[in-house]
């Protein structure tokens, strides 16, 4: 069965796989319990957030309290507090530009 919406809180309740498109392209289709152990939300000093692989970084947001930043779960480093993220946090990080600030 496919199902469509824009409220992603539905979808994380009653869907097994998610698929996320964006202006006609497909952006990610994975299963939901796969996306939600891939990435972890986290919030850190800028220089440690330089010692994570660029590549890792999802999004990011600085602000004069530190960064809030999305990174993939394998990329955490050691020590550091890491929270999961929700699906509509996740998509509403990918299509905000990902690693602009």
């Amino acid at each position: 069965m496919l199902i469509s919406s824009h409220i992603v809180s539905d979808l994380e309740k009653i869907c097994d796989y998610v698929a996320f498109l964006h202006k006609g392209k497909l952006i990610l289709c994975e299963e939901k319990d796969i996306l939600r152990d891939r990435y972890r939300a986290i919030n850190c000093t800028p220089e440690e957030l330089e010692s994570i692989e660029n590549e890792a970084v999802i999004a990011k947001k600085s602000s004069l309290y530190g960064v809030e930043a999305i990174i993939n779960a394998d990329a955490v480093p050691a020590g550091m507090n890491a929270l999961a993220v929700d699906i509509e946090q996740l998509f509403i990080s990918m299509i905000k530009g990902g690693r602009s600030q």
